[in-house]
């Protein structure tokens, strides 16, 4: 690769200039300042926002200015900042992953934005982005990561596509999410305070919303709003969801309208974990999530990867199996003692004691008590749900009482195991068995027997 230092496409100005107005606080002080406060002069009444989108335009086209990168043998050079100007050396060694995505403004001049994660990164250092470059130019860097990953081999083309998609099952994926709900949270947010600028006596010259009827027809319309809005963003997000196979390498690549291509080694996967939610469960879905040194490469939760978004049950242990050939999924797990079952359901009750004895200590309101049932059946539910499992060079952890997660962890890969029992559970001869993957990424079962918990402890120190 050149060692010439290189400057993004200018569309990165464009680009920093939208994640300045994007950075909350301050577009909102400055608009709520132009539209509460009137002095009848538009110039002073805008000046605020139009200070702040000069501020936005003027820091975008300084970080492009500022942002330079070229490529060494086997590393990467990066300078940037406005004020401060930070120097990175980044050994292609150390990428533990890449993704690339195509957004509206980099398909208009045909560039491509990519993520890089590396090694080592803290969770409040932010990875590596190059906003926009060539399609070609984030091709040759794959290439030379993949090739320094892999010893300098030549790379093999040979790809195979694990897994589609297809329409129906992003369908389904979209209308049972639950990021409706997200929507409508802020929604509500913004309505909340909607009434200090423009207020609800306004509306009733066009809405009529003094009645009743009116008021839950406006409610009920906004759910279903929301309801619509997340089911396109789900669309939009998992259309032509792919995953490919080459090598030692996945790819997965999503989108519709903002396509978004991930690249991530398998070395790096640290663990497989299979959640289930009442609703897809019921149908035969589920989703398979990995937990990777690599970083929050689809701008989800840091450690994790999205795999399969939803697939069938019956085909999960076949495509992992293809993609990851160490590991062997299976749903017998162990459950766990009788003993436990009554500790399950007392947790679960310590949650929402306090809000009967309050109310019927002080308001005589009785009817409180029925909260005790739905949590009654949370810790039972929680209490079926959870097991573990040992298989040749396997663990399996599985928690969880709305959604439930199954957790396979290789041997080598986890980091640390811990059993730990508290005084009642020594008692009931029983422990919590915790296994650690990553830093800050662990997982744990509680209540479990001690002969189990002892067998699961002398197999990780086993040779």
């Amino acid at each position: 690769m050149t060692h010439e230092t290189k400057r993004l496409h200018p569309i990165a100005i464009v680009i920093y200039t939208v994640k300045r107005l994007r950075q909350g606080p301050f577009l909102v002080l400055a608009l709520l300042i132009a539209i509460k406060k009137k002095t009848g002069d538009p110039f002073i009444d805008w000046l605020p926002l139009f200070l702040f989108l000069l501020y936005a335009l003027f820091a975008g086209y300084m970080s492009w200015r500022r942002f330079t990168y070229r490529f060494e043998e086997n590393e990467m050079y990066i300078e940037q900042g406005i004020f401060v100007k930070k120097k990175r050396y980044i050994p292609f060694e150390r990428i533990q992953g890449i993704s690339q995505s195509f957004g509206l403004l980099q398909r208009l001049v045909g560039v491509v934005q990519v993520h890089i994660e590396t090694a080592g990164r803290q969770i409040d250092d932010p990875e590596v982005v190059l906003p926009a470059i060539s399609i070609e130019e984030a091709d040759q860097i794959k290439r030379a990561i993949r090739n320094q990953n892999e010893g300098n081999m030549l790379i093999q083309n040979e790809m195979d596509v694990v897994f589609t998609l297809r329409f129906r099952d992003v369908l389904f994926l979209a209308v049972t999410s639950g990021g409706a709900f997200g929507v409508i949270a802020a929604i509500g947010a913004f309505f909340s305070d909607f009434n200090d600028f423009i207020p609800f006596e306004r509306l009733k010259t066009f809405l009529p919303i003094d009645d009743m009827t009116s008021t839950i027809v406006l409610l009920f319309t906004m759910l279903i709003v929301a309801y619509i809005l997340s089911i396109v963003g789900h669309l939009l997000r998992y259309m032509n969801f792919t995953v490919v196979k080459q090598k030692n390498t996945l790819m997965i690549t999503t989108g519709l309208l903002q396509k978004k291509s991930i690249s991530t080694s398998i070395e790096r996967v640290q663990a497989i974990v299979v959640k289930e939610s009442p609703i897809r469960y019921l149908f035969g879905y589920v989703s398979v999530h990995l937990v990777h040194a690599g970083g929050s490469l689809d701008d989800g939760k840091q450690g994790s990867l999205l795999l399969f978004p939803i697939v069938r049950t019956s085909e999960v242990t076949s495509l992992i199996a293809t993609c990851f050939p160490e590991y062997r999924l299976h749903g017998s797990l162990r459950s766990l003692c009788t003993c436990a079952r009554w500790r399950y359901m007392l947790r679960s009750l310590y949650t929402v004691m306090l809000i009967p004895i309050i109310t019927i200590v002080f308001f005589q309101r009785f009817e409180t008590l029925l909260l005790l049932v739905p949590a009654v059946y949370v810790g039972y539910r929680s209490y079926k749900r959870a097991g573990v499992a040992i298989k040749s060079e396997q663990l399996a952890l599985r928690r969880g009482w709305l959604t439930t997660k199954t957790v396979y962890m290789l041997k080598h890969r986890i980091q640390s195991l811990t059993i730990s029992q508290s005084r009642m559970q020594q008692r009931l001869g029983l422990c919590t068995v915790h296994a650690t993957v990553m830093p800050g990424i662990r997982t744990k079962v509680v209540d479990v027997d001690e002969s189990t918990a002892k067998t699961i402890y002398e197999w990780f120190l086993g040779n």
